[in-house]
This record gives structure tokens, sequence and C-alpha cells, in this order.
């Protein structure tokens, strides 16, 4: 049964290493990102008072491990297209008719995508490393480990959305009506406590706000959540995140195994 995950998961990585405009595109978005953004708002929000404001943190130092969590999330769901794609090219009439489990298949294609996933969120930390020195990379393997979570699960919610749908320009729609507000919630550019209440809230329902809250704990020691909210320990968030990446999961297979070519 594994190797029905292997070859989704191997085709996934394989078509990612072919598209050599993709790799290029990836690489000098996020250099520009760091550059104009990340540089240009660590100029900006200097001194003192600021670093009160992001627990004793520059603001780079506050951004990049945030920027790697959203980065992975942004790429991850943006995977589920490729069903889209595949729909419309015929690969995935073969898939359908193959003897391989549907589940097994579109868990291999999950996995395949996350793994890019995270190799797009190791270069956005690489040029982040190269930046500031307030990132301790003991903590890496850890948030590495917690980004395989969180794109598993965005990765399946995304191919959740592309199995019910026919349409790549309906999907992008959706991905950012869906993708920005979680970005904006999720204490990655700004403090959350600094937000209203309403705006807190609906931050503690988005699963994001929890991965990006521990892949700030693991880089740099500092978390906003659990000085906000007691009750709200790295293990907790740890929990909710599993528990949201195996549910999301668990969607996905069963919409992939309701999929029909029209």
């Amino acid at each position: 049964m594994i190797e029905y995950v292997y070859i989704m998961t191997y085709r996934q990585i394989k078509r990612f290493i072919r598209a050599k405009s993709r790799i290029a595109g990836t690489l000098i978005n996020n250099i520009l990102w760091l550059l104009f953004f990340g540089l240009g708002w660590a100029y900006t929000l200097r001194g003192q008072q600021f670093q009160v404001l992001f627990k004793g943190l520059d603001y780079l130092a506050f951004l990049l491990p945030a920027t790697f969590a959203t980065s992975i999330f942004q790429t991850s769901f943006m995977g589920g297209i490729s069903v889209i794609w595949d729909k419309q090219f015929g690969f995935l009439k073969e898939v359908l008719v193959a003897p391989a489990p549907r589940s097994l298949t579109i868990l291999g294609r999950a996995l395949g995508d996350s793994i890019v996933s995270i190799v797009n969120g190791m270069i956005m930390l690489a040029f982040g490393f190269g930046l500031t020195s307030k990132l301790n990379p003991v903590g890496l393997p850890l948030a590495i480990a917690m980004g395989l979570v969180m794109a598993l699960g965005f990765t399946s919610m995304g191919i959740a959305i592309a199995s019910a749908m026919t349409s790549p320009e309906g999907f992008q729609l959706i991905v950012g009506t869906i993708t920005m507000p979680m970005t904006l919630l999720s204490g990655s550019m700004f403090p959350i406590n600094m937000a209203p209440q309403w705006m807190q809230i609906l931050a503690l329902i988005s699963p994001l706000t929890y991965a990006v809250d521990l892949c700030r704990y693991y880089l740099t020691g500092v978390s906003l959540l659990d000085s906000m909210y007691p009750w709200l320990n790295h293990g907790t968030e740890l929990l909710l995140l599993l528990i949201t990446s195996l549910a999301l999961i668990i969607v996905a297979m069963r919409m992939f195994e309701r999929t029909t070519i029209e």
C-alpha cells in the first residue's frame, strides 16, 4: 500500500523540480518580500517602545518565523489547484480508474505538495537567518516539523475544495478570500493583543494562529498567545493544530473519493 503514497508524493515533487520558472519565482518572491516588506518595516519600527511591543524582539525577528509559517500555509493551500489541472488534462481520470485506493493516492499528493511547501518556507527562512542573528537554529527541526503538520492540513483543505470545482479561476478566488484574512489574523505581522476583541476571537478560531505562534516560539523563544491566554499553553496549541490537520486530511479523502470527471 505504501507504494501508492510514494508514487504520488514523488510525482508532485518531480513536477516542482521540473518547473524551473516556479523555482525561480519562489526565490525571487521570497527575496523581494524580505527586502521591501521585512527590512522596510524593520527600519520603520525601531526603538525601545517597539521592542516592548514585540516582547523584546526587533520587528524582523518577530516577522521571520511567522513568514516561514504563512509562506507554507499559502503554498500548501494553493497546491489544490493541481487537482483541477489534472481534471482538465486527463491525468485525474487515470488516477480515479487505477486499482489504488483513492484515499492513499490523495494522501500521497498531499504529502508531496506539503514537502514542496516546506522547501518554500525553508528558502524564506534561510534568507532570514542571513538578515538577523536573533533566530535560534536549535529550534529549526521543531519548526520544520510544525510546518509539515500545518502543510498537510492546509494542502488537504485545498484539495478538498478543488475536488468539488472545475474552474482554476474560481479556485484562485476562493484561495484569496480565505488566505488573506487568515494571514492577517494569525499574528504574523502585528501582535494579536493589539487588535480589537472581535478580531482576537476570530484569530483564535484560525489554526494558522497557533502555527505562527509555535514557529515563533521555537525559533525565538517568544510566544504571544501564552501571555494573553494562560490556558493556552504550547501543548494545547500543538494539540489543536494536530486535530485540525487530521480532520482536514479526512475531509480531503472523503471529498476525493466522491470526485467524478464530467
